[in-house]
Order: structure tokens, then C-alpha cells, then sequence
């Protein structure tokens, strides 16, 4: 028997897929196994009454307690009283405490409650404004553990300082000689798992100590201990840290899926070593052939109801990270671009692509939908590739299934609004996309394979579907210059001013050693500096003598991008956010340009996305999603729309725009109704 273990922790309204994406394919081979989310249940466990008693007890009597805690420490029987009615409120199995939540003085304030905004919400937002402030009561309680029990303690992450970045085994080590209240709750739930083989997922590095502490209980008892996931994947590849072997016994590398299936056909005595791994005996490099073919999660035993709804901001994009239960499904392993020189396309993971079989995810998320309840799904995807997109968005169609969907993609050029209006019918609902730097010049250095202004064709395309849209957005890149940052600002601020944009989020760039650039930095004008620590080795430090100081924006862009985000400030100079930046060189109308609207008819094949067909007798009658028109026409022509129209429903004829001859009038009605072009 093998458990599969998430280590703690992650997001908590829906489980991270990765042991999902495991598990379905140890069911396949018809292995016994068990799953565990060690993050929900740890969470579960700290904010209960008896959890919620053992941090006060451990205050009561101490001197040294900042302001909020001596406040949440005297009003101990409230918090006690709260905590599992608004666990249970989350969790939605109790949505009747909402209007108590909202008018009544339930909730013990912490600083965060004190400073809660809810006129962003509206008078219909009842349910979403309580489960708002029930989060911010969650993240005062965490507050009172960080400060007061364990500083390493959050709510989607623990001890993330220590694995962060380029960084010794020293200060993990010297954690684990530690126990707080956390650890020894940690410890009692790492100690239920019996399995003799526990394999851990390691996802972030929020994640990594909580596995090393499960994997040091595992295998005090004997267990063998695997370590897998992102992390691994990335920062421990050519980890010499010793005692890294006290906590476990093997780092699974690349995928996954094939890998560990090669572990456990191993450990009973079979010859399949078709899989890349380290033991405390050093690297064995065999990697396997034969790409996994499973494209959705399976969750088995997990307790999807005892996830957390949470509700931390208004932000769009943010609130489909937090809020909502998504089953995850692939629809390609790996990258169908696999250029971006900022990316780790030297690992097998992403450089490896293998698209699923349309059909095959489809059963699946039928499958999903009916053993979870649930119809929302993300596409954990690198890239979701357009192609891919379609061919899910029409089966999903042909069969007539009713489910949400979103997932990251690039900006590509094959996002026309045709095709954006095809995603959107079958139920798309979001897309997530790096613009990254915003400027032409350093997106071709870094061979993104976009421009500023098809980005912003593209995202106006899914825009105008009904799509939200979220960019991710980079500074600091490799001899980004002042002037090209405050550039990209201006970009970004014409994009929000056209209402292309629903959200974004700027990061700072960080060189890692497996990125696409590593092994050719003189084309990139930089120096990597070289940490010579035995453990985590990715991320890299980096001087970049032609670059601007990065450290000059950490604060302006985050500010300017949170009000361009709520409307505000579009028309203040990007240049006036801060005193000394100079103004922008960009021209004021550069994406009002890019989006004129072309009368080309695109080339591609037809679709029909409207109702039924209806004659009358004088002509059709047409029923779109949102209209419904009356064409008139002589009966010969009416028949043969009518007929062509039900051919080209999802899943009929391909039959191309260039075979058909109408009247452009017809054209611009009948593709206002639903008749697409892909």
C-alpha cells in the first residue's frame, strides 16, 4: 500500500493536483493506494476549539505579547465559540451564518477584520462579503500564530523562508530540532499514516518543510519516504546535502507519473528502471520513454467538502485561485512553445510535449463531474495550446455538456475572436497570460513569440467573448532599462484605460539555473552568481550591469497597478507615480491603434453556435444566445442556410467559409448570431 501525500501547505479551497494526477494513474494500473491532503488537515486542526485552546494556552502567562494578541487572548470564549460554526460557514455547510457574520458583533475583531472594505461588494454580494470577512477572521487567528507560536506559520504556506531561493540546508535543519504547537499537530497527523510507502509532494517552498517532517516520522518508523513535485523537480536536482537522507529516501524527478510507477514495479522486484532519481547512494539517470497518458486528476478519498471558500479580495483573478473547488485537468503534458529564455525549458517536464486525446479528457471530466459534484474545472497546463482549447471546447459542445473552465495560455495570434467566442460557448470563463516586460524589444530577447499589440488583439478577443483577463507582468529582465520600464507601465495603463485587462499582477524576473538563458548568459549581458550551498540551487542571484536598479519599482509598480485595477488614476502620467521617473516615449494611442476592428472575413472552418433553425414563410428564423432574428428570403435559399447551418453545429461537417457564397450583409448578421469562423 502506498499513500500519497500533499505536504503542507497549499491553497485550501481545493487540493493541489498533483497527487490527483498520481492517483489516477496508480488506479489505472490498479494499484491500492491512499491519498492525504496533510495542509487541509493541519489547517482543520489548528483552527478547531481544541486547537484554537491550545495556542491560548500557550500565551496565558506571557509577558511579551504585541497588542492583537493580548486583545485575542481576552477574548478567548468568543474566538473558541466562533471558530467551527465559521469553518463550517467556508466549508458551505452552514451558509445560514451569513447574515450573523455581516450584522451582528459574531466575529472577535483582529487588525484585519478592523480595516475590512465592504462597499465594493454590493447589496446582492451578502454571501461573498461574509465569506470576505470570515477570511479576514481566518488570517487574523494566523496572524496571532505567526507572531506568537510559529513565525513561519501562513495560511497557504509554512516555514516558506527556509526553502526559498538560493539557500543552506542549515536553517531547515536546525527548524526541524524544534517543535511548536503546529509541529506537534503536524506530527500526530504524520504519525496516522501506516502505509509502507509514503511518497510526498512538494509543490513550493512553503511545502518543503512541512514534507521533511512528515518524511523524518515516516521513516523513524520504517517507512520508505519518496519526494516529488515542482520544487524537487527544480531546486533539488543536484542537491549534495547529507543530511537530506535523515528525512527521506528518494527525490522523484520529471513528471511523475511514469517515474513513480517505475519505483514501485522496482520495490517488488521487478526490472523497470525507466525513471530518474536520487538516493542517498547518488543519481540514477534511466529515464523512461513512455509519456504518461492521463490527462485529469482523480481524488479519491480526499474530503472535498471540507475545503475552504475563501474570499481574500476582490481582485478577479485572485478569486478563482481562492475561491471555488476546480477539478484540474491537462491538456497537453509540457510546453508547445518551450522558448521562453526566462523559463526552465531544459527540464523534462516542460521541454517533453505530449497533447492529450480530445476525446478521452472529455469522458474524464464526465467522470469528474458526476463522482465530485463539481463543473468547474482549471487547466493546469504550462501553456494551454489553442489547438488543444478548441478541439476541448467543441467536444464539450458536441456532447452538450454544461462546465466552466480557464487555464494560463499564451497570447497567441490564433486566438481570434471567432475562435475566443467558440472557447467562451463551451463554458471558458477565464485565461491567464504573460505579457511579461510589455515591450517589443525585450519580448523578442526573450523569445516570447509575441507583440505588444497582438496581446492586446488577443485579449480584447476573449474580452469581448465574455472572458476575463489576467496578464502576468515582469520587470527586471536582463537589460531592462528605466526608460523601458516606465515604457511597459504605459502599456499596461492603455490596456486598463481600453478595458482589455481585468486584472494583472507584476513579479521581478529571477534567473534560475535551468532557464532556457542559463547556458548562454553573455547573450543577455548578465553574470549568475554562483551560491556554492549543498542544497537548493535554482533560483540564481544575477548582476546585470546595463539594466536599470530593479529595487526602484518594487513599490510603485504593485501601487499604480492596484488602482489602474479599480478604474482609478487612468489618467495620471506614468511618469508622475513616482518622483525622477521620466516620461514615457510611448504614443498615447499605441493600443487604441492595435485594436481597430478589421471587416476581413476570416478563412477557417464554419461553426454554429445558435439554436434550432425555423422556417416561416418568409424565410428563417434564427435564434442566437442573445437575439433571435427574422431573415427573410426566398425558400430555395432558406433551405439550404437552414441545412448548412445544422451541418456545421459542433461536432458536424467540416465545411470551410471559403466553399460558402453570401452576401457580406448576411455574413455580419448570421455571424452576429452565432456562426463562427475557426
Amino acid at each position: 500500500m502506498i499513500t500519497l501525500v500533499l505536504a503542507p501547505l497549499t491553497q485550501l479551497n481545493t487540493p493541489y493536483p498533483s497527487i490527483a494526477y498520481l492517483s489516477r494513474t496508480l488506479r489505472r494500473a490498479g494499484i491500492p493506494h491512499s491519498l492525504r491532503d496533510l495542509g487541509l488537515e493541519l489547517a482543520l486542526k489548528l483552527f478547531s476549539r481544541q486547537g484554537l485552546a491550545q495556542v491560548f494556552d500557550s500565551l496565558d502567562g506571557r509577558e511579551d505579547l504585541p497588542e492583537p494578541a493580548w486583545r485575542a487572548l481576552s477574548l478567548r470564549r468568543q474566538h473558541e465559540a466562533a471558530i467551527e460554526p465559521v469553518i463550517r460557514f467556508l466549508q458551505g455547510r452552514d451558509r445560514t451564518l451569513a447574515p450573523r457574520i455581516l450584522d451582528t458583533p459574531f466575529l472577535p475583531k483582529g487588525p484585519r477584520l478592523e480595516r475590512a472594505v465592504l462597499d465594493r461588494f454590493g447589496p446582492m454580494s451578502s454571501d461573498d462579503a461574509a465569506r470576505h470577512l470570515a477570511t479576514l477572521y481566518l488570517e487574523d487567528l494566523a496572524d496571532l500564530v505567526t507572531s506568537c507560536v510559529d513565525e513561519g506559520f501562513g495560511l497557504a504556506r509554512y516555514q516558506h523562508h527556509l526553502g526559498v531561493g538560493p539557500c543552506s540546508y542549515d536553517p531547515l535543519h536546525k527548524r526541524l530540532q524544534k517543535t511548536t504547537i503546529v509541529d506537534e499537530m503536524l506530527d500526530s497527523l504524520s504519525d496516522s499514516i501506516q502505509s509502507e510507502i509514503v511518497g510526498i509532494s512538494v509543490p513550493f517552498p512553503g511545502t518543503l518543510y512541512g514534507a521533511l517532517r512528515i518524511g523524518r516520522r515516516v521513516k523513524a518508523r520504517g517507512g520508505h519516504v519518496i519526494l516529488g513535485g515542482g520544487y524537487v523537480n527544480t531546486e533539488l536536482r543536484n542537491v549534495k546535502e547529507p543530511r537530506l537522507w535523515e528525512c527521506i529516501d528518494q527525490l522523484c524527478y520529471d513528471d511523475g507519473e511514469g517515474p513513480l510507477l517505475a519505483i514501485l514495479e522496482e520495490r517488488r522486484g521487478g526490472t523497470d528502471h525507466r525513471h530518474r532519481t536520487r538516493t542517498s547512494g547518488g543519481m540514477i539517470e534511466q529515464p523512461h520513454d513512455d509519456m504518461p497518458t492521463e490527462s485529469a486528476a482523480w481524488y479519491q478519498d480526499l474530503p472535498l467538502d471540507r475545503y475552504l471558500q475563501l474570499v481574500d479580495g476582490v481582485n478577479p483573478a485572485h478569486r478563482l485561485w481562492g475561491d471555488g473547488r476546480w477539478n484540474k485537468i491537462t491538456l497537453a503534458h509540457g510546453c508547445y512553445w518551450k522558448k521562453c529564455s526566462f523559463c526552465d525549458i531544459q527540464l523534462d517536464y516542460i521541454r517533453r510535449y505530449a497533447p492529450s486525446r480530445t476525446s478521452l479528457l472529455v469522458d474524464q471530466m464526465e467522470e469528474l463531474v458526476a463522482a465530485t459534484g463539481q463543473s468547474g474545472f482549471h487547466l493546469a497546463d504550462e501553456a494551454a495550446p489553442p489547438k488543444g482549447m478548441w478541439e476541448l471546447a467543441e467536444e464539450i459542445l458536441r456532447r452538450g455538456l454544461s462546465v466552466s473552465w480557464w487555464g494560463n495560455i499564451r497570447f497567441d495570434s490564433s486566438f481570434t475572436p471567432d475562435l475566443c467566442k467558440l472557447l467562451a460557448a463551451s463554458g471558458l470563463v477565464a485565461v491567464t497570460g504573460g505579457l511579461e516586460v510589455a515591450s517589443d524589444r525585450l519580448l523578442t530577447k526573450m523569445e516570447k513569440g509575441v507583440t505588444v499589440e497582438g496581446v492586446a488583439r488577443a485579449a480584447r478577443a476573449f474580452r469581448d467573448a465574455g472572458v476575463m483577463v489576467h496578464a502576468y507582468l515582469m520587470y527586471g529582465f536582463p537589460t531592462q532599462t528605466e526608460q523601458e520600464t516606465v515604457d511597459a507601465m504605459e502599456v499596461v495603463r492603455q490596456l486598463f484605460e481600453a478595458e482589455v485587462l481585468s486584472s494583472a499582477f507584476w513579479h521581478r524576473f529571477v534567473l534560475t539555473r535551468h532557464s532556457g538563458m542559463y547556458p548562454r548568459l553573455s547573450d543577455f549581458g548578465i553574470t549568475a552568481i554562483e551560491d556554492k550551498n549543498s542544497f537548493a540551487q535554482n533560483d540564481l542571484e544575477h548582476r546585470d550591469p546595463t539594466g536599470a536598479n530593479a529595487d526602484h519599482f518594487d513599490e510603485v509598480l504593485p501601487r499604480a497597478l492596484s488602482a489602474w485595477m479599480r478604474g482609478e488614476s487612468l489618467d495620471l502620467p506614468v511618469h508622475q507615480w513616482k518622483a525622477g521617473l521620466p516620461p514615457t516615449t510611448v504614443a498615447p494611442d499605441r493600443i487604441s491603434r492595435a485594436l481597430k476592428p478589421t471587416k476581413k472575413l476570416p478563412e477557417g472552418r464554419l461553426l454554429w453556435l445558435g439554436g434550432e433553425v425555423f422556417g416561416d414563410d418568409h424565410g428563417l428564423v434564427l435564434h442566437g444566445m442573445e437575439e433571435v432574428a427574422k431573415l427573410r428570403m426566398g425558400e430555395a435559399q432558406a433551405a439550404y442556410l437552414g441545412e448548412l447551418l445544422m451541418a456545421v453545429r459542433p461536432g458536424g461537417e467540416k465545411i470551410h467559409a471559403k466553399e460558402i457564397k453570401l452576401p457580406p450583409s448576411l455574413w455580419e448578421k448570421l455571424r452576429g448570431l452565432g456562426l463562427v469562423v475557426v
